[in-house]
């Protein structure tokens, strides 16, 4: 045995004390466990009990009351078991109708992101045509101004430096 089991659990004569034959930790149980199989409280891999030499596996039957007891508890363990697999499937249930829900949401947004970018689409071939206008007006006003004579000077006023009023 490379490890003893802790240091604050009690051992008693009546517990078989074994080594995991994975990890090396030492294992203890009662003797009522003998010939079961366990999980190894370290590496969790199955473990076998061994059944200690001189003992036969008739000698681990219960009493009557210890199986009415252990009726009772497996019993109270199967309630809790069943309690929890219904809050386990009413949570996924709810979890199924969140996906649900989600994937609606998704689909209808999709859409809506498929009909801006077509906006969008529109609004920048239509930004297009009105820059292409703007340059075709604007060349026009160039050549306009480039093809117009020059303004003619504006006549002076014959009347207005002799100083009369009319």
């Amino acid at each position: 045995m490379t490890d003893l089991p802790d240091e604050n659990t009690d051992i008693k004569d009546t517990d078989i004390v074994f080594d995991c034959p994975h990890c090396g930790k030492s294992l203890a149980i009662d003797y009522r466990g003998a010939g079961l199989a366990i999980p190894c409280t370290d590496c969790g891999n199955p473990v076998e009990v061994p059944i200690p030499s001189g003992m036969d596996i008739s000698d681990l039957d219960d009493s009557e009351e210890d199986k009415e007891i252990r009726i009772l508890n497996l019993r109270r363990i199967i309630a809790q078991s069943e309690a929890r697999i219904a809050e386990l499937e009413s949570e996924l249930e709810s979890v199924y109708e969140r996906r649900e829900t989600l994937e609606k949401l998704r689909s209808e947004n999709m859409y809506r992101f498929g009909r801006i970018t077509e906006k969008v689409d529109e609004i920048q071939s239509a930004m297009k045509t009105v820059n292409a206008a703007l340059d075709v007006i604007m060349d026009a006003a160039i050549k306009a101004e480039e093809s117009a004579p020059p303004p003619a000077e504006p006549e002076k006023d014959k009347t207005a430096g002799n100083g009369r009023n009319s």
